[in-house]
């Protein structure tokens, strides 16, 4: 068995290596930056910046106060959350472009998973990530907490205010560690990521405007690994999934589908999920209005969103969002999810 353990992870890394070959080996019209989605870090104002020599040091932070109503314990919580990114980037005399990041997340109600719902929630919680990449016209290469680079190119855009949409996504995810690499050709983005277990995420991102409007389509296929609610079961992972998205002024539709199928000793499951929203910003006021329906061999699991944002100043928002989700999967035994009920969040938030 750990022969085969080990085949299979170098067949995954020669996978991958063929890949990027193939795409290294088009001349691309630009280099993609490595750009990890923070969620919920504010991009009102550009991070600060100091030079020291030929090193240029980045800082963003975000700060946020809330307060939760939680209507199946009719319950009020509060809570506060803060993130931070602090980078240093130059370039080499070959134009090469270096960089270091770090970044930080203290919650005092934090999710591991934010999509496997409330029920994945902790008392409290500091997260840390460190990536280094290196970037030319030929696309970037990168290392270290950057498995979630796919995802992060390929997702929904993420709903306004306090909104949080639960499941959308699939099962499976890749370990914390990894390598990837990223480029783009015209409007195409390519990335690709494999983990130190030899699973791995692939996606593309075409995106152009036609008109007086914008669209936007990606597609995804992850290789990963879940494990059931209760803990009892551990699952292999493969999942196909897409968003399409058009943009028209300020308003922006999309639509995401998915499907996977789950395999542990004695137990196949398969899951498909649809997922859509829209979201609209009339000055300094964004909302948005999302849902999720899917199906886990024949149990139905659903979830909705609405979030409000209003812009205070310049980094300083006020934020609303009504989450509901409803998910009780249980087969052969094994819990899947479980995860059930609605919360108000009222928060103020405050990013550079």
């Amino acid at each position: 068995m750990a022969r085969q353990k080990t085949n299979r992870k170098f067949r995954h890394f020669g996978a991958i290596l063929l890949f990027i070959c193939a795409i290294g080996a088009i001349r691309p019209a630009g280099a993609q930056e490595v750009f990890l989605n923070y969620d919920e870090m504010s991009l009102f104002e550009a991070p600060l910046a100091a030079e020291i020599g030929d090193v240029t040091l980045l800082v963003r932070g975000m700060a946020e106060g809330g307060w939760t109503y939680r209507r199946e314990i009719d319950d009020t919580d509060e809570s506060f959350g803060a993130r931070f990114q602090a980078g240093a980037q130059t370039q080499l005399q070959n134009r090469w472009r270096v960089r270091l990041r770090y970044s930080g997340r203290y919650a005092t109600d934090p999710q591991e998973n934010p999509d496997a719902g409330f029920a994945s929630r902790v008392d409290e919680d500091y997260e840390d990530d460190v990536t280094f990449s290196v970037g030319g016209t030929w696309g970037t290469v990168a290392a270290g907490n950057i498995t979630e680079l796919v995802r992060d190119q390929t997702w929904r855009a993420r709903g306004a205010g306090a909104a949080s949409l639960s499941f959308d996504d699939v099962f499976g995810s890749l370990a914390e560690w990894g390598g990837g690499y990223l480029v783009r050709l015209g409007p195409w983005v390519v990335s690709a990521v494999v983990d130190e277990e030899g699973d791995f995420d692939l996606g593309a991102v075409y995106q152009r405007p036609i008109g007086q409007m914008d669209y936007r389509l990606s597609t995804r296929y992850t290789q990963g690994v879940f494990t059931s609610a209760d803990g009892s079961r551990r699952f292999d992972t493969k999942a196909m999934s897409g968003v399409g998205e058009l943009i028209y002024g300020s308003t922006l539709f999309d639509l995401g589908l998915g499907y996977e199928t789950l395999s542990s000793p004695g137990l196949e499951v398969e899951q498909w999920y649809v997922s859509s929203g829209v979201r609209i910003k009339i000055g300094v006021v964004s909302v948005s209005l999302e849902g999720h329906y899917g199906r886990v061999e024949g149990e139905e699991k659903s979830s909705a969103a609405l979030g409000v944002q209003y812009d205070i100043a310049r980094g300083l928002s006020a934020n609303l969002g009504l989450n509901y989700e409803d998910a009780t999967v249980s087969l052969g035994g094994v819990n899947l999810i479980a995860s059930k009920g609605t919360r108000a969040i009222v928060s103020v938030r405050y990013g550079f």
